[in-house]
């Protein structure tokens, strides 16, 4: 081989695709900022070469995924769930592969409604050849006060936070801007500030506000388990 070959054979093998690992990505999916909003976080991976790579993952499971606030994770996929120890192999074809997608409801671990602020969805891959693990930040938007919800358009849904009560069988959400009749209880033995997802509907000369669904607010049910870390 003289010296034109060598550096010709160099420059190929220095392009060769065999060197090039895949990589993740995650791309997160919402159509509103509101508490109780759910959204979902796809997640892809990118082969760069011109061949099928194969993942292997020791358990059922492919990735982790946490809602993180400061230090603290207040939703996570491996809350209350075992993986099972089944190894699996899934192949990943040059190009971008959508390997999955979660769906999160926006609800804590505890079954309450996030703080309103600024968030990190954490999404961490378990395979044992493309462990790499991502950051991206989501925000969620201060609750409308009753005042607020009700001035918004009949059919637009929002969310609203208030303290619930019942009368006679009928819901009422209440703040220091005022009241707003509920389509239902929100329970019997409600305490503390709730957050409410729905929409206003004309009833007679008022109007209601039609409950899609609720929760505890962040800083209610002070007794809950607090959050997991990670």
């Amino acid at each position: 081989m003289n010296r034109a070959e060598f550096v010709v054979a160099l420059a190929a093998g220095a392009a060769s695709p065999t060197s090039a690992r895949p990589s993740a990505d995650i791309e997160i999916k919402r159509d509103s900022d509101a508490l109780l909003a759910p959204f979902s976080v796809a997640i892809a991976v990118h082969n760069p070469t011109a061949q099928p790579i194969a993942l292997d993952f020791p358990t059922a499971d492919m990735y982790r995924i946490d809602v993180r606030r400061n230090d603290d994770v207040v939703w996570s996929t491996a809350t209350g769930h075992k993986p099972l120890l089944i190894a699996r192999r899934v192949d990943v074809f040059p190009g971008v592969t959508r390997l999955a997608s979660q769906i999160i409801d926006g609800t804590t671990d505890d079954h309450r409604a996030y703080a309103p602020g600024r968030y990190t969805v954490h999404v961490a891959m378990l395979s044992t050849t493309l462990s790499t693990a991502i950051d991206e930040p989501i925000a969620f938007a201060e609750p409308l006060t009753i005042a607020q919800a009700r001035g918004t358009a009949g059919g637009t849904v929002v969310s609203v936070a208030g303290t619930s009560h019942t009368d006679a069988g009928v819901g009422e959400l209440r703040d220091v801007t005022g009241s707003l009749r509920l389509s239902r209880p929100l329970g019997r033995q409600t305490t503390g500030t709730y957050v409410v997802r729905g929409y206003l509907d004309a009833v007679g000369d008022d109007v209601q506000f039609t409950v899609g669904r609720f929760a505890p607010a962040y800083d209610n049910l002070a007794a809950a388990t607090p959050p997991v870390k990670p």
